[in-house]
């Protein structure tokens, strides 16, 4: 379920059948922003989580999808790699 304060509540909801299993699955697509925004780079460490860096880098980890609408092309926040470099959104 998708709430009216989550990231995907804009989004386009589809369902489509999986072809092997024949089994349904949701998917949102969502367009992002096209407004630049300052922001600066951050190196992903062992140990780090997406709420916990939201915390000590934006100030609450309420912020973790924050950091996730500046990178798109990360799609699961708990897949980032040790020593990957992700942008970090000013505030």
């Amino acid at each position: 379920m998708i709430y009216t304060d989550s990231r995907y509540a804009d989004g386009l909801i589809l369902k489509a059948q999986d072809a092997r299993t024949e089994t349904y699955r949701l998917a949102v697509y969502r367009k992002f922003p096209d407004a630049k925004f300052p922001f600066y780079y951050y190196t992903w460490v062992l140990g780090d989580r997406i709420d916990l860096v939201a915390n000590d880098l934006l100030g609450s980890p309420n912020f973790w999808w924050k950091i996730m609408d500046a990178n798109p092309e990360i799609i699961d926040p708990f897949s980032i790699s040790i020593g990957a470099t992700i942008r970090i959104p000013s505030v």
